[in-house]
């Protein structure tokens, strides 16, 4: 193609007509300078769709997320309402006038005294973050929810870690201070297997009325008690960041989904 326009760049010198030459040259550089722009064009949009699909495989990822995030919320929002009913038996049975009746709040115990992290899936989103990627993500509404989201979850975190240390200062210490927890083992039918003898229904008798004194010892405890006490006080904003949390979740995936199936 390049010898088939020098040729006749050429042939017009030769013939003498320069005013046809230049004209050819000028047509020459512009389709030329057309060729050239056409090639950006479609270098610019294999770039456009290579960034495009590797926005939308974070989206997909994210979603992943958000799913796993949004079971999440669910449980911790039934985990706190278990911990608050059994907070509520605590200290219902802490001011009762018979304190005889201690084994109608064993079933409580485990959802008051347990503690369960928040582990909270943000993979895909620190990794976008950290390499840069977060503004590859081209739909606006996306990205500003998905910064409002983060930082919803780290104020949920702070406050998470501030009302770990009260459970294990307050609950957690108090009850390994108190309790002989082999006496509620050797009662367990779950432990019976473990146990490599037989005990009688005295000695059992005896081993759970040791249990019983203890665990009135602990709800009479100034300290345990006002870790229960701290429960319902600090349920109800947890309960609103955990429905926040669950709605902004729910909200972002219907979002990216829109915006997946918009490709």
């Amino acid at each position: 193609m390049i010898k088939f326009f020098r040729h006749i760049r050429k042939s017009l010198l030769e013939q003498n007509k320069m005013g046809k030459y230049f004209k050819y040259a000028i047509g020459e550089i512009i389709l030329v300078v057309i060729g050239i722009l056409i090639a950006l064009q479609i270098n610019n949009w294999n770039e456009n769709r290579k960034e495009r699909t590797i926005e939308l495989s974070y989206l997909k990822r994210l979603t992943v997320d958000l799913e796993e995030n949004k079971i999440l919320w669910k449980e911790t929002l039934n985990r706190k309402k278990k911990q608050l009913a059994a907070a509520h038996v605590f200290l219902n049975f802490r001011f009762s006038k018979n304190q005889d009746t201690v084994a109608k709040i064993l079933p409580y115990f485990q959802a008051l005294g347990n503690w369960k992290d928040i582990n909270i899936n943000q993979v895909t989103f620190n990794e976008m973050v950290s390499s840069g990627n977060l503004n590859i993500i081209s739909n606006d509404s996306i990205k500003i929810k998905l910064l409002d989201l983060d930082k919803l979850y780290k104020a949920i975190l702070n406050n998470q870690e501030a009302l770990k240390v009260e459970h294990r200062n307050l609950l957690h210490e108090q009850i390994m201070k108190i309790i002989n927890t082999s006496n509620a083992f050797v009662t367990d039918p779950n432990q019976k297997s473990v146990l490599k003898r037989e005990f009688s229904k005295e000695e059992m008798s005896i081993y759970f009325d040791e249990f019983q004194k203890d665990l009135i010892t602990l709800i009479n405890d100034k300290e345990f008690i006002n870790g229960v006490v701290g429960i319902p006080y600090n349920a109800q904003l947890q309960f609103i960041s955990f429905r926040e949390a669950s709605d902004k979740v729910n909200e972002l995936i219907s979002l990216i989904e829109k915006e997946i199936n918009s490709n």
